[in-house]
């Protein structure tokens, strides 16, 4: 990961909003469920990112 992707993803969060941070330690499964979905999408931009300048480490 390179220093840039670091600090977007850094960015990334540290805006993440309430009710994901919330639903991700809730223990309704539906509710981590779709904090986690959430988060998946939010994070595929950077991970497309790394892909696409050859950098994937998986």
């Amino acid at each position: 990961m390179t220093a840039s992707t670091d600090s977007k993803l850094t960015q990334l969060l540290r805006r993440l909003p309430d009710w994901i941070r919330r639903d991700l330690a809730s223990t309704d499964a539906s509710r981590r469920a779709r904090a986690e979905d959430s988060l998946h999408a939010m994070l595929l931009p950077l991970i497309a990112v790394e892909r696409a300048a050859g950098r994937d480490d998986g």
